[in-house]
């Protein structure tokens, strides 16, 4: 738990500090829901995430996330950070975004499993305003002995902040 704790701060730092450069920041929470398959047998759970985005230009950005979700094969609760660069294709003066994110993450799971690995994501994300809204996937990897693949898909509400 003290390795999740490290890392969980070492991300939110890093958050603090892209707020320090960045010209467009935005905070939010997204509703989630894991997905996972193992050897037929399919999991899903709910989850909770916290995130920071940190923007230079309408093109690229990065972003911190940290969270917490359900039960995933044999891990009865997992916790997630991460730190990612996030790619944006505005489609015309729409307000609409097509974005991608790759990144690396540290998982603690139940029974003390702790692993660290590489995570990807995609969605559309709406901008109208002071805020936006995203759908989309993030995939990481949960638990040792096996690695479960999973996804977690969500709803993500993001308040720009002022300056």
């Amino acid at each position: 738990m003290k390795k999740v704790v490290l890392v969980i701060l070492a991300c939110f730092s890093i958050g603090m500090t892209m707020n320090a450069v960045a010209l467009e920041d935005y905070v939010g929470f997204s509703l989630d829901a894991a997905k996972s398959s193992e050897n037929g047998v399919n999991n899903s759970s709910a989850g909770f995430t916290g995130i920071i985005s940190a923007r230079p230009n309408e093109y690229y950005g990065y972003e911190v996330q940290g969270g917490i979700f359900g039960k995933i094969g044999p891990f009865s609760s997992n916790g997630e950070a991460d730190f990612s660069i996030a790619g944006f294709l505005p489609l015309g003066d729409s307000g609409i975004n097509l974005y991608g994110k790759a990144g690396v993450d540290a998982i603690y799971s139940s029974g003390d499993v702790f692993n660290t690995g590489l995570t990807y994501g995609a969605g559309v994300e709406y901008q109208r305003g002071n805020g936006a809204v995203r759908l989309g996937f993030q995939h990481f990897n949960v638990g040792k002995s096996p690695s479960l693949s999973t996804k977690l898909i969500g709803v993500t509400f993001l308040v720009k902040l002022d300056k």
